[in-house]
């Protein structure tokens, strides 16, 4: 009989390769434990909790929340879990990972291992200097606080074809939704979470996939892309294409932040500027 993804996640092994990537970090174990009595009954705690997981007992501990100031003046909140919860999404991670990397696009840049902005702007200047310089430059807006749950945990089940796995993941998304549409339906997960990153590429891999069906070359970065043609009109036609692929997701280009130019220094991607074309 083969091991769930759970029972993997919750295994000792796992447990300790989770907790050797957290143990230096000065997150309370949770609202009612802080660090220093953690240390103490690290053990208690840690078999405590993994007992409640595999029982179907667990419930995730409320976010914490900070105000950060924004340049513009204005605050931002930020999310943050507890480490109670940290150490078991990271042992999820651990596990869910190496399937992930296998189904990946190669094109995708973000949130992976051994992969880096550099990369990913090395590849698009490659793809310029070949003569693909007309660019769609595109953001999806508010991709993080957007992302509607519905769709993503249908998206999730079918990657990790566990249910006692999904009642655990569902319970985290339900706790971290930004909140809810004019229809009642959540949307939204939190960028504070060691699994949103992950949850991220799930989702979009369906928006690369139809891209590099379509022939359209692309490099993306979490919520960033980069669309390569040769073409001012096949650049419309790839934005046209990328908008009703990300329509299917209940998605959205942000219009402020996309264009349709030629490649040119003044373009900057990823914090880096962009070549002017050769042509």
């Amino acid at each position: 009989m083969s091991t769930s993804v759970l029972q993997q996640a919750m295994s000792p092994e796992v447990l300790n390769q989770s907790w050797r990537r957290l143990q230096k970090e000065h997150t309370p174990w949770s609202s009612t434990v802080n660090r220093d009595e953690l240390q103490r009954h690290l053990l208690k705690y840690v078999l405590e909790t993994r007992e409640q997981v595999l029982n179907g007992q667990y419930s995730p501990q409320a976010l914490r929340q900070f105000a950060l100031k924004k340049p513009d003046g204005r605050q931002r909140i930020i999310s943050a879990q507890y480490l109670q919860d940290k150490l078991l999404q990271r042992a999820l991670m651990i596990v869910l990972e190496p399937k992930a990397e296998a189904l990946f696009h190669n094109d995708s840049y973000a949130y992976r291992p051994r992969r880096s902005v550099i990369m990913a702007v090395a590849k698009a200047k490659e793809r310029i200097k070949i003569g693909q310089d007309w660019l769609v430059d595109a953001d999806i807006k508010s991709f993080f606080d957007e992302i509607p749950h519905k769709p993503l945990i249908k998206t999730l089940r079918r990657f990790i074809n566990d249910a006692e796995a999904m009642k655990l993941i569902e319970k985290w998304l339900k706790t971290g939704a930004h909140h809810s549409s004019l229809l009642g339906k959540r949307k939204g997960i939190s960028q504070g979470a060691i699994l949103s990153p992950l949850f991220c590429n799930l989702y979009l891999h369906a928006f690369d996939s139809a891209l590099s069906k379509a022939n359209i070359p692309f490099v993306r970065y979490a919520d960033d892309f980069l669309l390569f043609t040769n073409s001012k009109e096949n650049a419309y036609n790839a934005k046209d294409f990328a908008e009703k692929q990300l329509a299917k997701l209940g998605l959205k280009i942000h219009p402020q932040k996309t264009r349709i130019t030629r490649s040119n220094k003044s373009i900057i991607f990823l914090g880096k500027h962009l070549p002017n074309t050769n042509r």
